[in-house]
């Protein structure tokens, strides 16, 4: 359902105020993308500079991952996408084998509610969901262009102005976190990450997950998250502009189905480097990352083990979660596994 880190930020689009409601500027056209647009060439004039600055992150390039354990028992990792657009979910072959051959597939989350119990307090969560406390909340931190791409998006899902004072600094997040074309599928076209569970679902094969479907909900309901989950708002804010839009999603499919995760991460960097400015974009992103990504790394790893040890595993977690420092492919390593990049049919390199 939700798209961590809006990959949107690949347009270095202008920052302008827009006048628009209920977020108009994204319809079904805004959001398609076709495999002409994919194959057009992306002009600009710091794509080799961006590229030589990606080079520098640990395994940038690549989705499919092999990893083995110390006895030889062998599973797999892969970057997803979190969309249902056709292009994503166009599993590449390679990919498709694993999955027709796992045992188990291992999401970041399983969104199949265990109980009625659970279903009903999915909506129910006050001081989760709703700032009970403080009604209306404005949220003072939040302002600029952003606040009134925003204020657009959440009065474009609710149908109204009033839910965007409502909501707390959590559920704001992980509304903005959700890809806002999906408004047009939802319900009817599985993200990437659900086409992987009922496929594994059709094959009789295992279900795992990482975390709960709301863990990242709870934990940024704490009270000392509470920058973290206005840092994630502030970015996630940042990715509704207007300017560029279209481009920015094409560009993004691109690069994501060309397995240049590193140069996503890198655009994604540099753009909101020119909205907030280096310092201030660098310390958004250093609370934002450091728990969706840095943390969460940690915590995925831990839970993964219990289906490495067994082999036949396919973890599926969000493509950012892979590269870098912190990435789970060097924290696999770390801690004895071997893991080697499987050349995908489309991928650059």
């Amino acid at each position: 359902m939700r798209l961590r880190h809006g990959l949107w930020g690949v347009a270095l689009a202008s920052l302008t105020a827009s006048g628009a409601v209920a977020q108009d500027w994204i319809t079904p056209e805004s959001c398609r993308v076709t495999i002409e647009d994919l194959a057009a060439a992306m002009p600009d004039p710091d794509a080799a500079e961006v590229r030589q600055d990606a080079a520098r992150i640990p395994n940038g390039q690549g989705r499919l991952w092999r990893i083995t354990t110390p006895e030889g028992a062998v599973s797999h990792l892969w970057g997803t996408l979190h969309s249902s657009d056709p292009a994503i979910l166009d599993l590449p072959p390679e990919l498709r084998s694993v999955l027709d051959a796992a045992r188990t597939v291992v999401l970041e989350s399983d969104p199949r509610a265990k109980s009625r119990t659970e279903l009903e307090e999915r909506f129910l969560q006050a001081g989760v969901w709703l700032a009970d406390e403080h009604m209306p909340y404005d949220k003072p931190y939040l302002g600029g262009a952003e606040r009134g791409w925003v204020e657009a998006r959440i009065e474009g899902i609710f149908h109204g102005p009033e839910a965007f004072a409502a909501l707390t600094d959590a559920g704001l997040a992980f509304y903005l976190m959700a890809d806002p074309c999906e408004d047009f599928t939802a319900g009817v076209l599985p993200v990437q990450d659900q086409r992987l569970l009922l496929a594994a679902v059709e094959a009789g094969a295992g279900v795992g997950a990482l975390e709960s479907w709301d863990a990242l909900l709870v934990e940024l309901s704490q009270p000392d998250r509470r920058d973290t989950a206005q840092a994630v708002v502030r970015i996630q804010g940042a990715y509704l502009n207007p300017d560029g839009f279209s481009a920015a999603r094409v560009a993004a499919f691109r690069l994501y189905r060309e397995g240049r995760i590193g140069e996503l991460m890198e655009w994604n960097r540099r753009y909101l480097a020119g909205l907030f400015g280096p310092g201030e974009a660098e310390a958004l992103m250093g609370r934002a990352d450091g728990y969706l990504l840095d943390e969460r790394n940690g915590i995925f790893l831990r839970r993964m083990e219990k289906f490495l040890t067994s082999g036949g595993a396919l973890v599926a977690v969000g493509a950012f979660h892979l590269p870098g420092g912190a990435g789970l492919i060097e924290r696999l390593r770390r801690a004895g596994y071997l893991v080697e990049r499987i050349a995908v049919r489309g991928e650059a390199g």
